[in-house]
């Protein structure tokens, strides 16, 4: 049954609001002058955002020696980047809840944590937008989750047939629903007021990119197209892709991260998956994954960016800002590891100058 675009815009309207404490921790992110406290109490006053925190704090992931029971010292010891990809990816993921009972609904939902695990390592790469691009990864997708909340037995439908039949999900979408799913998240933004930038990912992620600027949709607009590639995709698309001619689109050092070791960068995947709630998908592409390790030998395919010029734009900048700053004093597991061999080091430097003074 065909419907107009009038008709699919007031059924979103009538779709859920997303968590409040969600948008609501994403509007309070994008000012430059937050308060960590303040975070923590908006996530505390939600019993469901205070327990999967608290379990994240607490896992091995993370190592700290005593258990971590209170939502303040959470945040300050996680950060704000980590507090915000934890918070709403337990947002999203309890969104989906309902759809991820069936496999193309859970397709859906692993393919928005691969693209917002690829985000940010392009994104950290490029030392551009490293603060947001898991958000604006696990964010593109949300008028899936809207339709299919919306829609639930006919987007089922829609996603089986254009895979089938092998046609182009956004033309189906437009021609079943009136708008496609990149529409529908650009409207569901706006409804649930969430920030100007999470509204152009979300509307934009599928469009051709203009220019040689590395924006956040480029990074976004990438990650969605390679998630698709190594096996994470929700239909299959018409044409196999290249995943060399897709990152080709990114500066250097983000093609030398992405092709170091694609097993690796899938295994993450995986583990995010895992952590945020669903089986793990089929295993990659063996072909995907042999063409990105043997690219890491061969000279850099010429990048259409030839070099990174971040642009600056709206909330994205303001929630760099806010983030750099803390982000610098938060150590990573890869930085502790260096600081207790530097340690290490240092100490036995001590203790060969205090041997040596004393034999003198």
């Amino acid at each position: 049954m065909q419907r107009s675009a009038a008709t699919i815009s007031a059924s979103l309207k009538k779709v859920p609001p997303f968590p409040p404490v969600a948008a609501k921790l994403l509007s309070l992110l994008s000012s430059p002058t937050v308060d960590t406290n303040e975070v923590a109490d908006l996530i505390g006053s939600d019993p469901s955002f205070t327990a999967r925190l608290l379990q994240r704090v607490n896992s091995a992931e993370f190592g700290f020696v005593s258990d971590i029971t209170s939502v303040r010292r959470a945040v300050a010891l996680l950060g704000l980047d980590t507090t915000r990809q934890i918070t709403l990816a337990h947002a999203t993921a309890a969104y989906a809840e309902g759809g991820l009972r069936t496999d193309s609904m859970r397709r859906c939902w692993q393919h928005m944590v691969a693209t917002a695990v690829l985000a940010e390592e392009i994104a950290v790469a490029c030392d551009a937008f490293a603060s947001v691009a898991f958000t604006a990864g696990i964010m593109h997708d949300i008028g899936r989750l809207g339709l299919l909340v919306a829609y639930p037995d006919e987007y089922e439908q829609v996603i089986r047939n254009a895979a089938e039949l092998s046609l182009d999900v956004l033309d189906f979408e437009q021609e079943e629903f009136g708008a496609h799913h990149a529409e529908a998240g650009r409207l569901l933004a706006e409804l649930w007021g969430l920030p100007p930038e999470m509204g152009l990912i979300a509307g934009r992620h599928h469009d051709p990119c203009e220019g040689t600027e590395l924006d956040l949709l480029r990074i976004v607009h990438v990650a969605c197209r390679l998630a698709d590639v190594l096996g994470y995709d929700v239909v299959r698309p018409l044409s196999a892709s290249n995943p060399v001619d897709i990152i080709a689109e990114l500066p250097a050092r983000a093609r030398e991260r992405l092709m170091r070791d694609p097993a690796e960068l899938c295994g993450r995947i995986e583990q995010s998956i895992r952590e945020f709630g669903s089986e793990p998908a089929q295993a990659p592409p063996e072909e995907t994954l042999a063409l990105l390790a043997s690219s890491a030998n061969d000279p850099a395919p010429a990048a259409r960016v030839s070099e990174v010029n971040v642009e600056s734009n709206g909330v994205a900048d303001a929630l760099v800002t806010t983030d750099s700053l803390e982000s610098a004093s938060q150590p990573t597991a890869e930085g502790r590891k260096r600081a207790i061999g530097l340690w290490i080091v240092a100490g036995l430097v001590c203790a060969i100058a205090a041997a040596w003074w004393f034999l003198r």
